[in-house]
């Protein structure tokens, strides 16, 4: 049988999950999102992350290209705390600024104001994952950037089982069952080009990039 979608429980606390996020090994994932971000081409002055986390994805960003300005948006503030203090290590606090807010509705934040919009494993959260699709495309400037990428659910609970035991294996069973539950969560890819048309967006610019990611990579006309 396919699996169909099933949200994350919201069972753990706000501060639980910033620890475990920080403390999971992402560290190849988020190199890799950067490299791939800035090969596909320019980014501009200006880059939203939305659902920026703890802020290593923003880091990344940063190193890879002296002359952005990134503001990394979220909805929770420990996920906030946590990313100011890795900014601050890593001395990017003069080019990294956070705000919190809700990346479904982004109504305190102007249209237009970014040359690109990111976001890495925020879509798969979202109850109604259209919404951060809409947020991206009113935050984008003309001829900018919206890069996206997350997971793809698996189409069997043996998938969702091979995927913890090759990518979360060392990791606690905490960080196993949030991966385990986040592939449940996630969208087809099938899914989310549906979405990609319904808000005018060309789907193609959709396609798979692992073994369980897909990636958006679209320049707004």
């Amino acid at each position: 049988m396919v699996l169909s979608r099933t949200l994350e429980p919201e069972s753990r606390s706000a501060i639980d999950e910033a620890v475990l996020y920080l403390e999971m090994k992402h560290e190849a994932v988020n190199q890799a999102f950067a490299d791939d971000l800035v090969a596909g081409g320019p980014v501009g002055s200006r880059l939203i992350d939305l659902g920026c986390g703890p802020g290593l994805i923003l880091i990344e960003i940063a190193k890879h290209d002296p002359d952005v300005q990134i503001m990394g948006v979220d909805s929770s503030t420990e996920m906030l705390d946590m990313a100011k203090q890795q900014i601050d290590f890593a001395g990017l606090l003069d080019r990294i600024s956070l705000q919190q807010g809700d990346a479904t509705t982004m109504k305190e934040f102007a249209d237009e104001m970014a040359d690109t919009v990111v976001s890495n494993s925020l879509i798969h959260h979202l109850a109604d994952p259209i919404t951060g699709l809409r947020s991206a495309l009113r935050l984008v400037k003309p001829g900018g950037r919206v890069f996206i990428r997350d997971l793809f659910r698996p189409e069997s609970e043996t998938e969702v089982e091979r995927l913890v035991s090759l990518y979360a294996s060392e990791e606690p069973e905490a960080a196993q069952q949030l991966l385990r539950q986040s592939l449940h969560a996630a969208l087809s890819l099938h899914e989310i080009r549906g979405l990609m048309e319904a808000v005018g967006m060309d789907a193609t610019a959709a396609r798979a990039t692992s073994d369980r990611h897909w990636t958006i990579d679209w320049r707004a006309g």
